[in-house]
């Protein structure tokens, strides 16, 4: 028969309120944050789920960073390709009123001012800028991409930006495929008399940088990408010159670039689309995340409530009996 000490019923009756009071301070603190599972102990498995939950979570927060950055961008794009498509259309117009003979040189020279006019802004509009980031310098973001004769000065890279996991969409158009025809010709040159002095001039009016500007220029019979500059140049030096044979021969050249701007513009659309919808798709993965998450880690409020009430009254439960063995003395025993 196993004797009882007096030490060893103090420590059972601790460690019963201890035990006890450790379960209802537990759940005193869930129902204090509504929250299953505070801590890795309280649910291993669903503590794992939680991690991945957050992590994905972190990665969408990024993504959305993103996504609103290649949008403005892209619709900044997009606002200067309307704005060169303007300008293009318009000079087409003009073009296509002088190509005729009813005009006198007069009436072109004042033409050709507006054509100049167009160009300088057109040259503008290839430097233009969101923040400090030229909008058509490829890679080099820093770098002006066109100096004032025309000269492209960018790369031909992409900027690609991750809208969703391993997935990369180009958010920038480089100056040289926008401005630049994909066809190259020989360079044909002889001088006009009545363009300005030092001006090369192409038999198609599609004049060269000045030889003492550029020694780099292409020579005679070297193929070249006409610009949108040069064509804009040509047809300036073709109203100069009252030559409507050479103004109609640059009506084919200025719809080639009006469309490929409008190609540019259909491609800037699409790419808008698309991380529209990778927006949309990342909100939709969030919520989904968060109700998972909510089921993993939120407590059910009416079982914690019960949970509590038995708790508290094993505690109470807990301190009667203890308190009644306690107060035990030496008469009681000796009776």
């Amino acid at each position: 028969m196993s004797r009882v000490s007096e030490n060893s019923s103090v420590n059972s009756i601790n460690y019963a309120v201890g035990k006890t009071k450790g379960k209802l301070e537990d759940l005193q603190l869930k129902g204090s944050t509504l929250k299953r599972v505070s801590k890795p102990s309280d649910d291993p498995v669903g503590n794992v789920e939680l991690m991945a939950i957050r992590s994905q979570g972190v990665d969408a927060t990024q993504y959305l960073r993103n996504l609103n950055f290649a949008q403005t961008q892209l619709s900044y794009t997009e606002n200067v390709l309307e704005e060169m498509t303007d300008i293009l259309v318009k000079a087409k117009e003009l073009a296509i009123g002088q190509a005729s003979s009813i005009y006198s040189p007069e009436i072109r020279l004042g033409v050709s001012k507006e054509i100049h006019q167009m160009r300088q802004q057109m040259l503008g509009i290839a430097n233009k800028r969101m923040g400090n980031r030229y909008l058509f310098s490829g890679q080099k973001v820093l770098t002006r991409p066109f100096d004032e004769n025309g000269k492209y000065q960018g790369d031909q890279n992409k900027i690609n930006i991750e809208i969703n996991k391993d997935v990369f969409v180009p958010i920038n158009l480089n100056g040289n495929e926008i401005f630049f025809s994909k066809d190259k010709k020989p360079v044909q040159k002889e001088q006009i008399n009545l363009t300005p002095p030092g001006i090369e001039v192409n038999m198609d009016g599609l004049n060269r940088q000045p030889a003492s500007i550029d020694p780099n220029a292409p020579a005679s019979g070297e193929e070249v990408a006409v610009s949108i500059f040069d064509e804009l140049r040509g047809l300036e030096n073709a109203l100069l010159t009252d030559n409507p044979q050479i103004i109609q021969g640059l009506l084919e050249k200025l719809d080639t670039s009006i469309e490929r701007v409008v190609t540019f513009r259909t491609e800037i659309g699409a790419l808008t689309n698309t991380i529209s919808n990778a927006e949309s798709n990342i909100e939709k993965t969030k919520l989904l995340n968060e109700a998972h998450k909510s089921k993993i880690e939120d407590a059910d409020v009416t079982e914690l409530m019960s949970d509590m009430s038995k708790e508290q009254a094993v505690l109470k439960a807990t301190y009667k009996a203890s308190s009644n063995l306690m107060n035990t003395s030496l008469m009681d025993f000796l009776r």
